[in-house]
C-alpha cells in the first residue's frame, strides 16, 4: 500500500499517511466550501488501511481551524480509525495538538473524544 500525500493550501490541510508506520499526519486549516470532494480520498485510502493495519496507529492531528462541514469529514476519519481500533491487537491514539491558550480547539478535540472509544492525548504546542 503506498503512503498518502496531499500538499496542503490556504484552505486544505496537509495530508500525510505513511500506512507501514502507522503514522498519519494531519497539519493546517480545513476550511473547504466541499470538503467532500477533498476528504473522500482520505476515506477511500483509510478504508483499504483499515484491512492491513499497522498494530500501532497515531493519527497527530495539528489542526489550527476547521468549519463545521469539515468536523463531519473528520468524524468519519475518527470513526474509520475506532473500527480499526476495536479490531484483535490493534492500537489507535489520537494525538490532538492545538496551540497554548486556543481553548477553542482543545474544546473541540475533547468534544470528539467525549464521542470515541480511541485513546485522545491532548498535546500543547508552544
Amino acid at each position: 500500500m503506498e503512503s498518502l500525500k496531499i500538499k496542503g493550501d490556504k484552505k486544505s490541510p496537509d495530508v500525510t499517511f505513511e500506512p507501514y508506520s502507522g503514522l498519519l499526519v494531519m497539519i493546517g486549516k480545513s476550511a473547504l466550501e466541499n470538503p467532500g470532494k477533498f476528504y473522500d480520498n482520505i476515506n477511500v485510502w483509510l478504508t483499504e488501511y483499515s484491512k492491513h493495519s499497522a498494530i500501532k496507529t497515531t493519527l497527530r492531528m495539528e489542526m489550527d481551524y476547521f468549519n463545521s462541514s469539515s468536523a463531519k469529514h473528520l468524524m468519519k476519519i475518527f470513526r474509520t480509525l475506532e473500527k480499526i481500533n476495536s479490531s484483535d491487537k490493534k492500537q489507535v491514539l489520537i494525538q490532538w495538538c492545538y496551540e497554548g491558550g486556543d481553548h477553542s480547539m482543545l474544546e473541540s478535540g475533547e468534544d470528539f473524544s467525549s464521542m470515541l472509544k480511541i485513546d485522545f492525548e491532548f498535546v500543547e504546542l508552544e
